[in-house]
């Protein structure tokens, strides 16, 4: 049995319709939505502790390894706790920290504090920032905005490296 022909744009509309407004809120929430966030153990922001927020802090302070070895590091909670021991020490945002790091007070669990790296470099890179701060590199240069940047790309690194007159040959980065 056919249908009859005044029947076929309407079922055609009926179907497009939709579709279209499915593939239009793909494309919304794809385009506009926030990039992931992982959920971290406790709030951290770089602004407050650094000259933006106005403690002036070094990096290498927290990140002491920066200087002379392949990675920054995470800081330890006790290297946290040097300061929050007296600073916002009843917070209940850091609670998570005591918990981790101070055996002195009573939610202490020695539980440590499981971060997520936000932008990890992938395993086939071999970056190293001692090379790059023992040639006088500061981590503002690389690091503008720690808390919004985005992960690194060989695009970003080339351009730098060719301002600078550095050899861009693949083995230079790439295991």
């Amino acid at each position: 049995m056919t249908r009859p022909p005044h029947l076929a744009p309407a079922t055609v509309w009926g179907l497009c319709i939709p579709a279209a407004l499915l593939l239009g809120l793909c494309y919304l929430y794809a385009c506009t939505r926030r990039p992931h966030e992982p959920v971290q153990p406790l709030p951290f922001s770089h602004a407050t502790h650094t000259a933006a927020g106005g403690t002036a802090m070094d990096c290498r302070a927290c990140h002491a390894a920066a200087h002379h070895a392949r990675g920054a590091g995470l800081p330890a909670a006790a290297t946290c706790l040097d300061c929050h021991r007296h600073i916002l020490a009843d917070d209940a945002r850091l609670l998570p920290l005591h918990a981790a790091a101070n055996p002195d007070h009573p939610a202490h669990t020695a539980e440590p504090l499981r971060w997520v790296r936000k932008a990890p470099l992938p395993p086939y890179i071999d970056f190293h920032h001692g090379q790059h701060t023992a040639a006088g590199h500061t981590c503002a240069e690389c690091h503008t905005d720690p808390d919004r940047q985005p992960a690194h790309t060989m695009s970003s690194c080339l351009d730098c490296h060719r301002t600078r007159a550095v050899p861009t040959n693949c083995d230079r980065c790439h295991r």
